[in-house]
């Protein structure tokens, strides 16, 4: 029987960025017996500089010539590939291609292969919103390093304090124009990330030192807004239309239980059990710290659930509540604080701040209780809504002050 002839092909083709008719992005597609393997090389490219046929951008810009560059190389790269894997005596298909397209000992000297790596050794220890995080910032480089160096990708080595401290200016809005900036808080979560992935190189001895712990930068202070018992009261007494009820009432739940909105939506009735006393508690493990909670039900928070019996039907695995998504409820809780008279930014979160200073820290619940019940991994986070509250009562207390300052003046000139 005659043997059949193996295909190979390599193509680089170009896709359009989704809302943008002018930049597309560039790909290599490699093709055996019918199997294929697509990957960026981490191009954007002027679609109309693109020649389909030529395969190559046609243009006379710095950015064409990077682009044609990045082509010219990846081409080595696969041919590498091919030679390594013959070389191996392994058979030539689409997998064995995909293992040896970087050798070893350069396999992970570049920011986008080092972000690989890391999620290759802790993908596994990372809950989804933590994995997305470093999605994000992974991007973030590589987009910096496209607009500043006019590659593609960086050699890790050649990351230095320098490069770091205009990479957290980039991220607070340095040639960032038209994009959404990075308050110094959010900022620095990048340079968390940023600095763990580049760890795992230092201990991998792919680099000498980790210039990323030689940014030193203090993490601003931030009021966090609460709702007071009036305000509470305001929001509850409004009369709404069924989307914006819902709403309200998934806030108001997590104001009297202080779950966050990740946990809300987990909830299912299965979640609400009997607790030591023989009330009705609400049990689960937060999703951000594994943290286990366990907290006594208000009334208020089971009034909700009971109106809500028709949506889950008292089973134990359905939701508590039909959620919409975090956008959507912190875009109809404007519209709720605007109709409530309440000039505060609203939010989901503000509810579960509300929770922990309003409702019990304010009523004289232990902090190391209300750490419990809002599933914080350590005290000293709880410790910030206790500084939240003290500066309200120097606040509430400073009227207070002036009038019996004014009323000391006075009663001293009486007597004069």
């Amino acid at each position: 029987m005659k043997r059949k002839k193996r295909t190979f092909n390599v193509l680089f083709f170009i896709r359009m960025i989704h809302n943008n008719q002018q930049e597309a992005r560039l790909y290599c597609r490699i093709t055996i017996m019918g199997q294929r393997y697509e990957i960026s090389l981490n191009c954007t490219i002027r679609k109309t500089s693109w020649n389909k046929d030529a395969q190559k951008c046609v243009g006379k810009t710095e950015t064409d010539r990077i682009a044609n560059r990045s082509i010219e190389d990846f081409r080595i790269q696969v041919q590498e590939a091919i030679d390594r894997v013959q070389v191996k005596g392994q058979e030539l298909n689409i997998e064995n291609i995909r293992l040896n397209l970087y050798s070893q000992e350069n396999e992970y000297n570049t920011i986008s292969r080092l972000f690989d790596y890391h999620e290759i050794i802790d993908r596994k220890n990372l809950r989804e919103g933590s994995y997305r995080g470093y999605i994000i910032t992974k991007k973030h480089l590589l987009d910096y390093v496209r607009i500043k160096y006019h590659v593609a990708d960086y050699d890790i080595n050649a990351i230095d304090k320098p490069f770091v401290q205009e990479f957290f200016a980039y991220l607070q809005g340095y040639r960032r124009e038209g994009k959404i900036r990075c308050a110094v808080n959010g900022a620095l979560k990048h340079i968390t990330r940023f600095k763990r992935v580049m760890n795992l190189a230092l201990q991998n001895e792919w680099i000498n030192r980790n210039p990323v712990t030689l940014l030193h930068v203090k993490k601003e202070h931030v009021e966090k807004e609460f709702l007071t018992e009036q305000e509470i009261k305001q929001i509850e007494e409004l009369t709404l239309k069924p989307h914006l009820e819902i709403v309200r009432d998934i806030f108001l739940f997590s104001v009297y239980t202080g779950a966050a909105y990740v946990d809300v939506s987990n909830l299912a009735i299965g979640n609400i059990r009997q607790g030591i006393d023989r009330s009705l508690w609400l049990q689960y493990s937060r999703q951000k710290t594994d943290q286990r909670v366990s907290l006594p039900l208000l009334d208020p928070a089971q009034c909700i659930i009971n109106k809500y019996t028709t949506y889950h039907n008292n089973k134990l695995k359905n939701k508590l509540f039909p959620m919409p998504t975090n956008q959507e409820i912190n875009r109809h809780l404007k519209t709720i604080a605007k109709e409530a008279g309440i000039d505060k930014t609203v939010t989901f979160h503000c509810a579960r701040h509300t929770f922990a200073t309003t409702v019990t820290l304010a009523h004289g619940i232990p902090i190391e209780t209300v750490s419990k019940m809002l599933g914080h991994a350590a005290l000293s986070t709880t410790q910030i809504y206790a500084k939240v509250l003290d500066n309200k009562i120097m606040d509430d207390m400073a009227a207070l002050k002036q009038l019996y300052a004014v009323k000391e003046k006075t009663k001293k000139i009486s007597n004069q």
